[in-house]
């Protein structure tokens, strides 16, 4: 039977084994009198011990899971390079519209042309925040893409809030296919484009409660999204409509995520609210944030979402009047009375 003590696991009366876990844990100041702390010492595979203080550390190239440093991959967050996530951040943010991104039609109630470079700005940007958050790459459909369209000329010329989804008959530009649109899309209002609508989307600010906007664009299996955007309309100026009941994505489907996740991510991203999907502590959830620089404990409330947005259980991790700041890094522990426990570094990095 294994026993723990002091950073070290102890089986069957053997050599002390220091436990390659998810961090590194120190095994006690070195004794003056040992030449090589690090002899009576036995690493896991792919991990090496190293002395002052005595620790198991994953190769490089390899990353601690559940007590075992496995291979590196760019699809792992956690394993990404600074440079591989601040390229990302930069396609994901470029822009494609060379002319006009919208097309307005002859009447206030033609729901107008959302030019393909468009569509894709916005692909773009969703895909890099699936990205980074370690999951597949969605699509538009073309189907999507027109109730989308439907769905933004109704949001654009009718009151905003949360009845927009269920748009009456008699709603000024309705449409039964826009209607349709309506109650399987995200909705925003007043974007300066589609692709600066799914930054709205998943900042979700005001959805503090259920962060469904954020939740259904990081559904791990969600594919054929509509895009949709129309400029004019109601006092807001714009409104955007994205379909987000597709499924099918073949990418990743992890047991659970953070956004932003382990590893780096660029220091604007970081800024908004923290959030965790998936197999994750949600009875009595506490959360606790270490500045591992100098090993202060920053104040954080875990909130559990409410809903089944995204289908998967979510908490945000709301920060009490701090931001991270680039170059620093940020060990996060969430726990609670049943459910797994989780620990990852969030890494904040200036991105040009």
């Amino acid at each position: 039977m294994a026993s723990t003590a002091g950073g070290f696991v102890a089986s069957g009366g053997g050599a002390p084994v220091i436990d390659a876990g998810s961090m590194p844990r120190d095994a006690g100041p070195i004794d003056a009198g040992v030449i090589n702390p690090c002899a009576t010492v036995r690493c896991g595979p792919n991990s090496v011990c190293t002395p002052n203080p005595v620790r198991c550390e994953c190769n490089p190239g390899f990353v601690s899971d559940g007590g075992t440093c496995l291979p590196g991959d760019p699809g792992v967050p956690a394993l990404r390079s600074q440079a591989q996530v601040c390229a990302a951040y930069a396609e994901g943010y470029r822009s494609r519209v060379t002319g006009m991104d919208f097309v307005p039609g002859a009447g206030m109630c033609d729901v107008g042309t959302l030019t393909r470079p468009a569509i894709d700005d916005a692909l773009a940007r969703l895909n890099f925040h699936r990205w980074l958050a370690g999951l597949g790459p969605v699509h538009d459909e073309p189907n999507q893409n027109t109730a989308a369209q439907a769905c933004s000329v109704i949001s654009a010329w009718n009151p905003a809030g949360p009845s927009a989804h269920f748009p009456p008959a008699t709603a000024t530009c309705y449409s039964a296919t826009g209607a349709g649109g309506a109650g399987s899309s995200n909705i925003a209002w007043g974007s300066a484009n589609a692709a600066d609508a799914i930054d709205q989307w998943m900042i979700d600010w005001g959805n503090d409660t259920t962060f469904g906007h954020r939740r259904w664009f990081l559904y791990p299996f969600l594919d054929d999204v509509g895009i949709g955007f129309y400029r004019g309309g109601n006092n807001y100026g714009s409104a955007s409509c994205s379909a987000v009941f597709g499924g099918g994505n073949p990418g990743p489907n992890p047991a659970w995520f953070s956004f932003p996740p382990a590893g780096f991510s660029p220091e604007s991203v970081t800024r908004w609210t923290w959030s965790v999907h998936g197999d994750i502590p949600q009875s009595m959830p506490t959360a606790t944030v270490t500045r591992l620089s100098d090993n202060t404990v920053l104040p954080v409330r875990v909130d559990v979402m409410q809903g089944g947005y995204g289908r998967l259980a979510a908490v945000t991790l709301v920060r009490m009047g701090w931001d991270p700041v680039a170059g620093q890094t940020y060990h996060v522990l969430l726990e609670g009375s049943s459910g797994p426990r989780r620990e990852w570094d969030v890494k904040p990095i200036s991105c040009p």
